[in-house]
């Protein structure tokens, strides 16, 4: 008898990456020159951009690491 509750696409695959719907960086120069244009739209925002532990991309975050 099939199973009647599938399981859900990411764990259909070898692995899983939590921040896949975070936007990547290349590098921390490409983040923080975003992070920049960010700022200066929107003032009062504080970003910072830290290197990713399981995608090895830069992302950015407003907490300070």
């Amino acid at each position: 008898m099939p199973r009647k509750n599938k399981a859900p696409e990411y764990q259909k695959t070898t692995f899983y990456i939590p921040c896949i719907s975070k936007k990547r960086y290349k590098n921390e120069n490409e983040a923080l020159k975003t992070a920049e244009i960010q700022i200066l739209q929107n003032s009062g925002l504080e970003l910072s951009a830290y290197k990713c532990d399981n995608c090895s991309f830069w992302h950015l975050t407003r907490s300070k690491r």
